[in-house]
């Protein structure tokens, strides 16, 4: 059974625990401009590993070993010494090299480093990796008994001349839900398609072809989506095969007389154990992980950017009509009601994710307005709100809602139709809700890839001193980063 995803709650928690209590019990070693470089030292140390754990997260082996390798250069410049996020550096280290570059070697000589640095370095209790555990015991045997020789701290790993094929699954799924799963060559490997099997308990296996890709760093990668029926067991049973253009076997992972097995849990204890990619909680800050802090989602830390286009109708709730309010009387106004805001609403946006459920975010609202053939009206309005956004857990889509504030020229304009002027003429005209804007904004996130999201979003909106109201409805594109 893969165990990578199962190693990386732990792969911070060394560290950042360190990195906080260093720089709260810590007291000055020499001048204080010292203090302050090596302070920024640590800072940068901490978030080169952070870093390497989101490539890790996605696979990105080599790029995670250069986040690392960095980090190690940042702090021994800094004369860090054995310092805790040092050690912390050479676990994840040992980490990496033990279930993702496979590479035991090194695995063993980064683990060596960080007890010679920590003797009382242990891992945690969750990183329940039997390849981790074997090779950390390795190290500590070695180091007590002294007997054996160094190995040379080099950053060439070792790879099969006819390449790898690593498939990571994981521990646990949530029951009745789509599986996302993600295999990445390493070293040559001239696979033409890879197959992945399953089966739900008991049964035959089924076979689905994998959508054909790359890593950051070039090298291939496949992916797919189990349907929701493939977790409808208690347990899932997965295999690789990669194919040649002949349709032989180059590679495996697993086989059907010795499946990967992932647990189905329902969905709070799926979510409470899951440690499945990208869907997996990623939140450890400086100060570090304290019991139960583990997110939900995978984006906490991190900014994305949005954009949508839409509509929107509205309740015009004033009768202030922009342009020919001198010159409709008042028996000839409208009865107060239902109102278009017109085709050509663009909503870009950017947020952050303060935590892995919650998000804070900008979202500009640039509403053109097509002109009538009768007369000429407004033919815009702009304004910016603010909004907080709480999101539900989930490993496709999650629903989001939260309250908006904000305001801007004119608010919003709603698009009243069919009034008649003092001499007779017919007329359209604009109604502005606003300029201070308030209400609720909601919608659904659907995951397309690690980065990308389709959104449905909806705003509903109150513009004040000039009170109308409005519903605004878009579709669009997210991308975090």
């Amino acid at each position: 059974m893969s165990a990578r995803k199962a190693v990386r709650p732990w792969f911070c928690r060394h560290l950042v625990w360190g990195a906080a209590a260093w720089l709260i019990l810590s007291l000055p070693a020499g001048p204080a401009k010292a203090a302050g470089a090596n302070t920024e030292a640590v800072a940068k140390v901490v978030r080169l590993n952070k870093e390497a754990r989101q490539f890790y997260d996605a696979m990105e082996f080599s790029l995670a070993e250069k986040s690392l390798k960095k980090a190690l250069e940042i702090g021994e410049a800094a004369s860090l010494g054995d310092h805790v996020v040092m050690a912390g550096t050479h676990g994840n280290l040992g980490v990496l090299y033990a279930t993702g570059i496979k590479n035991e070697d090194q695995a063993i000589f980064h683990f060596k480093k960080a007890l010679e640095m920590r003797p009382d370095f242990v891992p945690n209790k969750e990183m329940s990796s039997p390849e981790v555990k074997d090779l950390f015991q390795r190290a500590r045997s070695e180091i007590e008994s002294t007997s054996a020789p160094p190995v040379s701290d080099t950053t060439e790993t070792s790879t099969s001349s006819e390449g790898q094929l690593r498939c990571p699954a994981p521990n646990v799924a949530r029951a009745n839900s789509s599986l996302k799963l993600r295999c990445v060559a390493e070293g040559s490997l001239p696979a033409s398609e890879v197959i992945v099997y399953f089966r739900p308990g008991h049964g035959s296996f089924r076979s689905r072809k994998m959508s054909t890709g790359s890593t950051l760093d070039g090298n291939p990668s496949w992916t797919t989506q189990l349907p929701s029926d493939a977790t409808s067991g208690e347990q899932l049973f997965l295999y690789f095969e990669a194919h040649d253009k002949q349709g032989e076997v180059l590679n495996s992972v697993g086989n059907a007389d010795n499946p990967t097995m992932v647990g189905i849990r329902s969905g709070d204890q799926a979510s409470e154990e899951t440690s499945s990619g990208s869907r997996r909680a990623r939140r450890i800050d400086e100060e570090g992980e304290g019991e139960g802090g583990e997110g939900k989602a995978a984006d906490a830390g991190f900014w994305w950017i949005g954009l949508g286009l839409g509509s929107g109708i509205g309740y015009a709730g004033n009768r202030s009509y922009e342009v020919y309010h001198s010159q409709i009387s008042p028996k000839e106004e409208a009865p107060l009601g239902y109102a278009w805001a017109k085709l050509g609403q663009a909503t870009p946006e950017v947020g952050y994710f303060m935590t892995p459920s919650l998000s804070l975010s900008l979202q500009g609202r640039f509403q053109y307005i097509s002109q009538p053939a009768s007369n000429a009206i407004a033919p815009a309005s702009i304004s910016f709100l603010a909004r907080l956004l709480y999101f539900s857990n989930g490993e496709i889509a999650r629903f989001y809602v939260g309250p908006v504030l904000g305001g801007g020229y004119e608010g919003f304009r709603l698009v009243v139709p069919n009034l008649t002027t003092k001499n007779g003429k017919t007329v359209t005209d604009t109604v502005a809700g606003g300029p201070i804007v308030a209400g609720v904004g909601g919608g659904i996130s659907v995951s397309l890839s690690d980065f990308w999201s389709w959104i449905i979003d909806l705003n509903g909106l109150a513009g004040f001193p000039n009170f109308a109201m409005v519903l605004d409805f878009s579709t669009g594109l997210r991308v975090r980063f």
